[in-house]
C-alpha cells in the first residue's frame, strides 16, 4: 500500500532538517555534550495548505472556540510518527457535509518530510471533530483511531498499512451528542482495550449572548446541562457495547480531559476527568470495570481554596522524583492552573502555590498540557497551551484573524528544578508566537532524541516546534506484551541512571482532545551504573538489559529477567 501511496503523487510537505551530518529515520543524528536546549517553531516551513480556518464571523457558535484536537502516532508501523489532524467546518449544520473540512491525514517520508496521505488513508471523516486517540482495539499490532465529534463519533480500524475502515456502525458505537477527550484502556482486565468518552454539555443551538459591549460573545458552559460520559466495553470480536450505568459511572459532568492510572496505589487502575465548573472525578476502579467517584476524599475535586474550577487539560507524571503520580490540571483565567502532589495511599494535596505555577497561570486559559522532559535532564517539564474563551485585551503581537485576535495568549514552557518546582523557561525560544491555542501533543518527531511538540489553534491551523536540545544519552522504548501483541498500555518504566530514579509510564491519556507518542522517552546527563525495570500492567515485574544509548530499543514482555 506504501508504494501505491507514492505513485499517486501525494503533495509532499518539507520541513527544514537542523541535521548538518544529514539525518534519516534509521540513523538519529550525532549530540553534542553542550547541553543545548532551544525550540524552533518551524510552522512557516512545513508547507501545509491552510485547513478551513474560522476567520471573521458575526455570531459566535460555542464549539468552535473549543475545538480542536491532534494526535501523533506511528500509523503504518514503519517506526516514525505520523500525524493526525482534527478539522471542523465553519458551519453549525452537521447535517451537511462540509468534505472541505475533513480531518487530515500526514504521513511522516523522512524526518520532518510529511505525505497528505488523507484521500488514500479512509481517515477523512468530515464530522465536526473535537478530538481523538489512537489504540489498538483488534490486538493486530497496529493503531486504530476514535474520533470524538460534535454529533456521531466514529470508531476507524487501521489494516497495518495506514489506511482506516469507518466500522463505527459494525461495533456497536452509538456515541451522538459533544464529546470531548478520548481514552484507550483496559478497565476489566480482559486483555483488550476499552474506550472511556468524556462528554462535554447538552448544547443549545439557539443561545446567543453578548458582553458588556453588546458585541456578540461565546455562551458560558454554566448555562448548560452536563452530559454523561461513556464507556465502551471491548467485547473481544470487534464490537463494543456502553456498560457506563453498570460500572458505576452514572453522574453527568461538562468533561473535558481524562487519564488512566493508579491514583491509591492499589494495582488497579483508575481514572481521573476534568471536569468545567464541576468537582472533579477521580473513579477508583475495582479490576472488574466497576468504579465509584472518590475525588472529594482524596483531595482530587476542587482546589485549595474549597472551590471547583474549570477543568480542562489533565498533565500526570512523577514531578517530584518519589515514585507517586502527580496531576496538573488546566484552567479559566483567574483561576490557575491546579497541581495536585500524589501523598500516597490515595491523598492528594494543592501544591500549586509552593511549587511555582499560581502566580504564572493565573492570568491565562490553559487548554493542552503535557510533562515530558523537555530539556533531557531526566526529570519532567510541564507545557501548557492558552487561549481565552473571552473577549481580552488584543496584545499587540496577537496572530491570526480579527476574530481571534482579541482571545489570543501565550503558551507556556515550565522547567522542573529536581524537586518538583517549576519556573517559567526564558531561554529555549519556545512560544514566541501569540494566538489562540487548544490541542497538544508530543513525540520525538525526528526520533532524535528529544520530543517535538505539535499545538492546534482555534481557528484551525498547527504550529510545529522541533525541541533542539542536543541530549547526550537517550533512549526511546517501545513496550510491547506478546501476549496482546501491542503496546502494554498501563505499564510503568523505571530507570535509574545512578543518580536518580525515572518513574514513566505507558499511555493514560491526557492533555486536551489530543494524543501524544506511545513510546517511552528517557534521558540523562549523568554517568553510572544504570539500571532498567517494567513494572507490566498485569502487575508483573522483569529487569532488562540497559540497550545503548542514543537508540530505539523494544522491551518485550518474557524476555527479561
Amino acid at each position: 500500500m506504501r508504494s501505491g501511496f507514492r505513485s499517486l503523487g501525494a503533495a509532499t510537505i518539507l520541513l527544514a532538517c537542523s541535521c548538518s551530518s544529514g539525518c534519516t529515520k534509521d540513523e538519529p543524528p550525532s549530540v553534542h555534550t553542550t547541553h543545548q536546549f532551544r525550540f524552533i517553531d518551524v510552522s512557516d516551513q512545513q508547507g501545509l495548505p491552510p485547513q478551513i480556518l474560522i476567520q471573521d464571523r458575526v455570531d459566535r457558535f460555542m464549539p468552535e472556540s473549543m475545538t480542536g484536537g491532534v494526535v501523533i502516532f506511528d500509523c503504518d508501523g514503519d517506526g516514525d510518527l505520523d500525524l493526525y489532524l482534527l478539522c471542523h467546518g465553519p458551519t453549525a449544520d452537521r447535517n451537511v457535509s462540509d468534505r472541505s473540512a475533513r480531518n487530515r491525514l500526514y504521513r511522516q517520508e523522512q524526518p520532518w518530510r510529511f505525505v497528505d496521505i488523507t484521500d488514500l488513508s479512509g481517515a477523512d471523516d468530515s464530522g465536526y471533530a473535537m478530538g481523538a486517540a489512537a489504540g489498538d482495539i483488534d490486538n493486530d499490532g497496529d493503531l486504530d483511531l476514535y474520533i470524538s465529534n460534535l454529533g456521531p463519533d466514529r470508531l476507524l480500524e487501521n489494516d497495518g498499512s495506514g489506511v482506516f475502515t469507518d466500522i463505527s456502525e459494525a461495533s456497536g458505537i452509538e456515541v451522538d451528542g459533544w464529546s470531548s477527550s478520548v481514552l484507550f484502556a483496559d478497565v476489566d482486565g480482559d486483555n483488550n482495550l476499552d474506550i472511556y468518552v468524556t462528554r462535554y454539555l447538552e448544547l443549545d443551538e439557539t443561545i446567543r449572548v453578548t458582553n458588556h459591549g453588546g458585541l456578540p460573545e461565546y455562551p458560558a458552559p454554566g448555562q448548560f446541562k452536563g452530559a454523561q460520559d461513556q464507556l465502551l466495553r471491548n467485547n473481544g470480536d470487534g464490537s463494543f457495547v456502553s456498560i457506563t450505568i453498570e460500572a458505576g459511572l452514572d453522574r453527568p459532568s461538562r468533561g473535558l480531559g481524562v487519564i488512566a492510572g493508579d491514583l491509591d496505589g492499589d494495582g488497579v487502575l483508575d481514572l481521573y476527568v476534568a471536569n468545567d465548573g464541576e468537582p472533579n472525578q477521580a473513579w477508583l476502579g475495582d479490576g472488574s470495570a466497576g468504579f465509584h467517584d472518590a475525588a472529594m476524599e482524596m483531595g482530587l475535586a476542587i482546589n485549595i481554596f474549597g472551590q471547583p474550577e474549570a477543568g480542562m487539560g489533565i498533565a500526570h507524571g512523577d514531578v517530584d522524583g518519589d515514585g507517586l503520580l502527580d496531576l496538573i490540571v488546566t484552567h479559566l483565567i483567574s483561576e490557575s492552573d491546579t497541581l495536585y502532589q500524589n501523598l500516597g495511599q490515595g491523598h492528594f494535596k494543592d501544591v500549586t502555590g509552593a511549587r511555582g505555577l499560581a502566580h504564572p497561570t493565573i492570568d491565562f486559559t490553559g487548554f493542552g498540557t503535557l510533562l515530558f522532559d523537555g530539556d533531557n535532564d531526566g526529570d519532567l517539564d510541564l507545557v501548557t497551551s492558552h487561549g481565552r474563551v473571552l473577549r481580552g485585551i488584543t496584545h499587540s503581537m496577537a496572530a491570526g484573524s480579527r476574530h481571534w485576535k482579541p482571545y489570543a495568549e501565550e503558551d507556556h514552557l515550565f522547567l522542573n528544578d529536581g524537586q518538583g518546582r517549576f519556573r517559567i523557561d526564558g531561554k529555549s525560544g519556545f512560544a514566541t508566537r501569540i494566538g489562540v491555542s487548544r490541542g497538544l501533543a508530543g513525540g520525538d518527531l525526528d526520533n532524535d532524541g528529544d520530543i517535538d511538540l505539535v499545538i492546534t489553534e482555534a481557528d484551525g491551523s498547527l504550529r510545529w516546534w522541533k525541541n533542539q536540545s542536543e541530549p547526550s544519552s537517550w533512549w526511546l522504548l517501545n513496550v510491547i506484551d506478546p501476549s496482546s501483541n501491542r503496546t502494554d498500555l498501563g505499564a510503568v518504566v523505571e530507570f535509574h541512571d545512578g543518580h536518580k530514579l525515572q518513574r514513566r509510564r505507558v499511555g493514560g491519556g491526557g492533555s486536551y482532545l489530543s494524543g501524544s507518542d506511545q513510546r517511552i522517552h528517557l534521558a540523562t546527563r549523568k554517568e553510572g551504573e544504570r539500571s532498567l525495570k517494567v513494572r507490566w500492567s498485569d502487575g508483573t515485574s522483569e529487569s532488562f538489559q540497559v540497550p545503548p544509548h542514543r537508540t530505539i530499543s523494544t522491551l518485550r514482555k518474557g524476555e527479561g529477567e
